[in-house]
């Protein structure tokens, strides 16, 4: 019961340990451009994880429904999005500030990266958002209706951050590479479980409709 009950802060712990660990190895780089490349790169994948996960929270536990700890899942998902926005900060910091040399590098960029860019900032406020609001007391201030309303903004953020991937992503430049194809099949997963779940929506509707 402890374990349920304190699942978001375990969540947490983990998401900062994992981050100061990453910061930690990376120190180990000798060449200091590759050491902000590797910060980069491995704390965008680890937002991306974190946001897929709390996307696929709701469909697979609701399709599936013979899961073990459904509802530790599903309890968790909101620190998990926590975690996501963390781990976009630091990566959207990082790349901005280190290895693209902040805003007075912004007219040396091409139209490419400025879209890249512009696409992920909005993702990157959009996520912000929802984690200043992922507590109790928010859903209470804001009411049920409007929380999940803002909520639902996940889903432009998450297609946002797809784009910005694609753009310029180093590790999906490459479409025969192992990263490339585990977030294609895990995108069209999502995808699919979405499908189920609207069509048992609309199912669903059409019952009550009668």
């Amino acid at each position: 019961m402890s374990v349920f009950t304190n699942i978001r802060f375990y969540v947490l712990v983990i998401t900062f340990s994992l981050s100061v660990i990453i910061f930690w190895q990376s120190t180990g780089i000798p060449d200091q451009v590759a050491q902000i490349s590797q910060l980069t790169r491995v704390y965008a994948l680890s937002a991306i994880t974190c946001l897929y996960l709390a996307l696929l929270a709701t469909p697979l536990t609701r399709i599936f429904t013979f899961l073990p700890y459904r509802g530790l899942y599903i309890k968790a998902r909101r620190a998990i999005g926590v975690s996501a926005c963390y781990f976009a900060l630091l990566h959207g910091s990082i790349a901005f500030f280190l290895q693209l040399g902040g805003f007075s590098s912004l007219s040396l960029l091409s139209d490419r990266y400025l879209l890249a860019i512009s696409l992920s900032f909005t993702a990157l406020v959009i996520l912000i958002l929802m984690a200043s609001t992922s507590f109790d007391v928010m859903v209470q201030k804001l009411g049920f209706k409007s929380w999940k309303i803002l909520h639902r903004l996940v889903y432009l953020a998450a297609t946002l951050i797809l784009i910005h991937v694609l753009l310029i992503g180093s590790d999906f430049s490459n479409h025969s590479g192992p990263i490339f194809r585990i977030t294609l099949g895990a995108v069209a997963f999502l995808l699919f479980l979405e499908s189920i779940r609207f069509y048992q929506y609309l199912k669903q509707k059409l019952v009550n409709s009668v």
